[in-house]
């Protein structure tokens, strides 16, 4: 009976050991309720007990920080993790050979998003004070397999062959906010995997893992943004510092802004630290190809600079976006530096001009755009007409697009030039057009403010 007592008792410091006095409990993990029993016989000196948990709750509050940092101390014979608390221990005696958890609970929260595991382990005392043995875990979109050890005498954990496969719609609302800049809402869906290995020793919580989406897709809560098909692998080669091996590898079927729409992208992204991350994108789009430079950004910030490259793109969708501007087709190459602050897009300068060596084709729909300001005697005035109401094209020569250029007098954010001649009249000309808007570029492009373009004609 003394004996039975007793490792009811040790079985207690499990919990004991973490819900001791206030200052050392870790409020990112609480461990209980639970129920156990002993199961086996005393038997002179081959006495060997079996611990059952049939009720085991573990809760993980990610409202608070986890112990990530390197700093750690011991006192009165107590382990403290960095991020504040004691260790959880398993401190049976000897005789207590095994231990199984029939009927644990696993429950993950963040604000007012819960999710809840069941889970199942076998483990057993190799030796006194080392133990090791396997978990499994289930819930929704969830399955989970990990191999657990634990070593009295460092007070450590370690969990090597960590395998989780998730369904990212059951995680999204709990797991994104939590590496997502604050205010900023998003979605996800598709399907990952982790695998990787861990430590929970005196100085903190580190490990490795790989990350791998299949068929992922993001975006917007308000549908603005959206990302789909996502294919590919971070490899974090330390929690701690959250860091990852460089130039990992992702793919995307499309990516959707507004009026703008990528497909067959590929991202090379480095993560430094927490907040320090480098990414290069290409992709399709506007009919050629686009490519963004590298750049380095903080991921928990909505602050983004970055210069975007345009090789053999069609103007006809770019020109779209000027709907003041006469609308026309070719083939355009230059850089646009864009860059996304406090909700607010930016352009920075930047050209977009015909390649060298083709030509492109405009139509106007601008009645009395020319002729209401030309005399009727003055040559030429019936051939203006004719191109101002869409009669007659021009054959474009150049075409190009100038986004706050160097000297250009205050209040013009971009130039749009055409150079050209009437398409069924070759020898007149050529004419040189203007158009320059004198406004808040980010509101011309996207309210189409035509009261503010000026235009000039040479």
């Amino acid at each position: 009976m003394c004996l039975r007592t007793f490792v009811r008792i040790s079985f207690c410091s499990l919990c004991l050991a973490v819900s001791g006095r206030a200052e050392d409990r870790p409020a990112w993990l609480v461990v209980g309720p639970w129920d156990a029993r002993i199961e086996g016989r005393v038997d002179g000196l081959e006495t060997a007990l079996s611990v059952v948990v049939a009720k085991l709750r573990i809760t993980l509050n990610f409202d608070h920080p986890l112990p990530l940092s390197a700093a750690a101390d011991s006192t009165a014979g107590q382990t403290r993790a960095s991020g504040g608390g004691t260790i959880p221990a398993i401190d049976f005696p000897p005789i207590v050979r095994s231990l199984r958890v029939e009927g644990g609970e696993l429950v993950l929260k963040r604000g007012s998003e819960t999710r809840t595991l069941s889970w199942q382990g076998e483990f057993a005392q190799t030796s006194p004070g080392s133990w090791g043995g396997k978990l499994t875990a289930t819930g929704p979109g969830t399955e989970l397999a990990a191999n657990v050890s634990y070593r009295t005498t460092e007070r450590t954990w370690r969990v090597s062959a960590l395998a989780v496969r998730l369904d990212l719609s059951a995680w999204s609302a709990l797991v994104l906010p939590m590496f997502l800049p604050k205010g900023m809402e998003w979605t996800c869906g598709g399907f990952a995997t982790l695998e990787g290995a861990l430590a929970w020793t005196p100085g903190g919580l580190d490990g490795t893992m790989v990350l791998a989406v299949q068929d992922g897709r993001t975006g917007s809560a308000d549908g603005g943004i959206a990302i789909e098909g996502i294919e590919g692998a971070l490899h974090l080669v330390s929690l701690t510092k959250l860091a990852s091996a460089p130039a990992q590898r992702f793919t995307a079927r499309a990516f959707t802004a507004g009026q703008v729409r990528m497909t067959n992208l590929v991202a090379e992204t480095t993560l430094l630290a927490a907040d320090r991350m480098t990414a290069r994108i290409d992709g399709q789009g506007l009919g050629g190809r686009l490519a963004v430079d590298p750049f380095e950004f903080n991921p928990t910030e909505i602050r983004y600079s970055v210069n975007v490259r345009m090789d053999e793109i069609e103007a006809q969708p770019v020109l779209a976006m000027f709907p003041a501007v006469p609308q026309g087709t070719g083939t355009l190459v230059g850089h646009v530096p864009l860059s996304w602050t406090d909700g607010r897009l930016g352009f920075g300068e930047g050209r977009l001009e015909l390649k060298a060596g083709t030509t492109g084709r405009v139509r106007f729909h601008n009645p009395g755009l020319f002729t209401q300001a030309w005399a009727a005697w003055l040559p030429g005035r019936k051939l203006l007409g004719q191109i101002e109401v869409g009669k007659e094209d021009l054959l474009v020569s150049e075409l190009s697009i100038m986004l706050h250029a160097p000297g250009a007098p205050d209040g013009h954010a971009a130039v749009v030039r055409l150079v050209g001649v009437p398409a069924e009249h070759p020898r007149q000309g050529p004419y040189t057009f203007d158009f320059n808007i004198n406004a808040s570029l980010e509101g011309f492009i996207n309210l189409g403010m035509k009261q503010n373009m000026s235009f000039d004609f040479k």
